[in-house]
């Protein structure tokens, strides 16, 4: 389907990825190196806030807009589709490919597109299938950018580092992303695995 859609696409059409990420304030330990024999102490924090980015994806122009809501919900996927249509007010129609969360599917979406002049084209993702979603790719590099072995005393500093690397990073550095955040999917069949018991 997405790749009929894409040999199918107009000049004025654009296709988006779009989701929701949760980054918790705490630290997070990835790898690193450590001398042999040491007993390194990681820093950590006492708060268990987090930062609501509700976002978007398109894979041609590394346009990302998002939305940093209080809650995801409803609310802030609508706010999200209507930054999509105010960032192209030239393409007539705008694919927007995200899962089948409560969220993505409620009223306040459905009154969105029930708008005499909405440009948004929404599909939705098989359940159970985060893998097939390039934007969760994007999530991953914003991890290792921001969270992964950084320490931020102040919740304050931890929100302003993961909306630094989409308002300034991203924007930026789009190009050296560009291989790792792609739709070279991987199609995983049951018939490419064999069970040992």
């Amino acid at each position: 389907m997405y790749e009929r859609l894409l040999n199918g696409l107009g000049a004025d059409e654009a296709v988006y990825f779009a989701d929701a990420v949760h980054p918790e304030y705490q630290t997070k330990p990835s790898c690193g190196w450590v001398r042999a024999g040491s007993n390194p102490a990681v820093t950590t924090t006492a708060g268990r806030g987090r930062v609501n980015i509700h976002g978007a994806l398109n894979l041609e122009t590394f346009d990302a807009p998002f939305v940093e809501p209080s809650t995801v919900d409803g609310v802030s996927a609508a706010q999200l589709l209507a930054k999509i249509e105010a960032r192209n007010r030239d393409n007539r129609l705008m694919h927007v490919i995200w899962d089948n969360a409560a969220y993505h599917k409620g009223p306040d979406v459905r009154d969105f597109l029930a708008r005499l002049d909405c440009r948004i084209h929404l599909i939705k993702l098989p359940p159970c299938c985060p893998h097939v979603n390039p934007i969760e790719r994007l999530w991953a590099v914003m991890h290792q950018f921001v969270t992964h072995n950084s320490h931020y005393p102040m919740q304050k500093q931890f929100t302003s580092a993961i909306l630094r690397f989409f308002r300034e990073t991203l924007p930026k550095e789009w190009k050296t992303f560009r291989s790792i955040v792609s739709d070279s999917f991987r199609v995983v069949t049951h018939e490419k695995f064999r069970v040992f018991a």
